[in-house]
C-alpha cells in the first residue's frame, strides 16, 4: 500500500469519526468495518497484537477527536483495520473492493396523466416524456451501450457518441441511433408502435428467438415513420410530419391517420380525465388533424363536427359514441 492510499484511509476515518461523511461514504465505511471486524490477525499473539495496535494508534488515528460516544465502539476496529492493511495480505484486497463505487441500480422516471417531464441522462441526452409514460435507464448505461426502456411516448435528443450506440427498447422493438432527434410512441394499450425521425438516422430492429435482434425496414431519416403492428408483427414505413408528431412537447395535439380508440386514449392522457369509448366505430375511421393548445371542450366539439362522434360529460368523465363515425 502506498502513502496516498494510507492517507485516503486516514482521511475517511477522520471524516467518519467527526460525523462529516456523506451518506454514501458512511455506508461504505460501516460496511467495510463490519466486514473487517470479522477478520482476526491470524498468527499473531494477543500481546504482539496489542503492541502493534499501540504503535498504529500513534501513526494512524493520532488526533482524531471523539465527538460521538456511539462511535467509540469502532476505535478498536480502526486499529484493526490499519493492522490488517499492514500485516494481512487480504486486507488490501478488502480495502480495494470497498473503495470501488457500489454497482448502480436501475433508474426509472415516470409521468402521470396530464404531465410531461424533461430529463437529462448521464450522457447529456435530453428526453421529454409524454403523459402516462415510463423511462427506465439500464444499470450499465454508458459502459458499452446506452440502453433505455420506454413504455409510452418520448422525444429523444441523443448526444452523439459513435462508440456507444443509443438504444430505446419498447417491448420486442429496439430503436438504435448514434446521434439524432426522434419520437417513439409505444403505449401498451394501443395496437401499434410508431417511430418518427426529426433529424439524423435511426435503425429499428425486432427481437426474435434467443433475443436476437433483426433489423426491420430501411434506415429511417427525417420525416420517415415506421409503424409496427403488435398483434400481426408486421410493419410499414410512411412519410410523416415528424415535427408535428412531436409537438406534444409544447402542449399541442396532432393526430396522423389516428383511429377513434387512439384519439380517445390520447385525450385521456393529455387532459388527465377519463375518456371512455362506449361502442365500436361503425367502420375503420381514421383522421389527420391538429390542435394548438386548445381546451378539451373545444377539441371535442371540433372532433364531433369532423368525425360524426357524439359525446357527453358525466361526473368528470367523457363518454364517446362512435357508431356513426364518417
Amino acid at each position: 500500500m502506498n502513502t496516498k492510499e494510507s492517507a485516503e484511509i486516514k482521511a475517511l476515518l477522520q471524516k467518519y469519526q467527526a460525523d462529516e461523511c456523506t451518506p454514501d461514504e458512511r455506508a461504505r465505511v460501516e460496511a467495510w468495518l463490519e466486514q473487517l471486524g470479522k477478520t482476526s490477525l491470524t498468527g499473531i499473539t494477543p500481546s504482539a497484537e496489542e503492541r502493534i495496535l499501540n504503535r498504529i494508534r500513534k501513526r494512524v488515528i493520532k488526533g482524531i477527536p471523539s465527538r460521538s460516544a456511539g462511535r467509540r465502539v469502532y476505535v478498536l476496529q480502526y486499529l484493526k483495520v490499519a493492522a490488517l492493511l499492514l500485516l494481512v495480505p487480504g486486507g488490501f484486497l478488502l480495502y480495494s473492493k470497498w473503495k470501488q463505487p457500489a454497482p448502480q441500480a436501475l433508474q426509472q422516471y415516470s409521468t402521470a396523466r396530464g404531465e410531461r417531464k424533461v430529463l437529462t441522462l448521464p450522457d447529456s441526452t435530453i428526453v421529454t416524456l409524454n403523459s402516462s409514460s415510463v423511462l427506465t435507464i439500464s444499470a450499465d448505461f454508458g459502459e458499452k451501450k446506452r440502453i433505455v426502456k420506454l413504455t409510452g411516448e418520448g422525444f429523444f435528443q441523443v448526444k452523439h457518441d459513435a462508440s456507444k450506440p443509443f438504444i430505446v427498447s419498447t417491448g420486442n422493438i429496439q430503436t438504435q441511433v448514434l446521434g439524432t432527434q426522434f419520437n417513439v410512441h409505444a403505449y401498451n394499450n394501443e395496437s401499434e408502435y410508431k417511430i418518427a425521425v426529426v433529424s439524423g438516422m435511426v435503425s429499428v430492429g425486432e427481437k426474435q428467438a434467443a433475443n436476437k435482434v433483426v433489423t426491420i425496414g430501411k434506415v429511417l431519416t427525417r420525416n420517415l415513420m415506421l409503424v409496427y403492428n403488435l398483434k400481426a408483427h408486421q410493419h410499414y414505413i410512411k412519410t410523416a410530419d415528424a415535427d408535428k408528431l412531436s409537438a406534444w412537447q409544447n402542449g399541442q395535439l396532432y393526430f396522423d391517420e389516428a383511429t377513434i380508440p387512439e384519439i380517445t386514449s390520447t385525450l385521456s392522457r393529455m387532459y388527465n380525465i377519463d375518456v371512455q369509448l362506449q361502442d365500436k366505430p361503425g367502420r375503420n375511421c381514421k383522421y389527420t388533424i391538429g390542435f394548438n393548445s386548445q381546451p378539451l371542450d373545444k377539441v371535442l366539439h371540433v372532433l364531433s363536427q369532423l368525425t360524426g362522434i357524439t359525446y357527453q360529460y358525466t361526473n368528470h368523465k367523457v363518454f364517446i359514441q362512435s357508431q356513426n363515425c364518417h
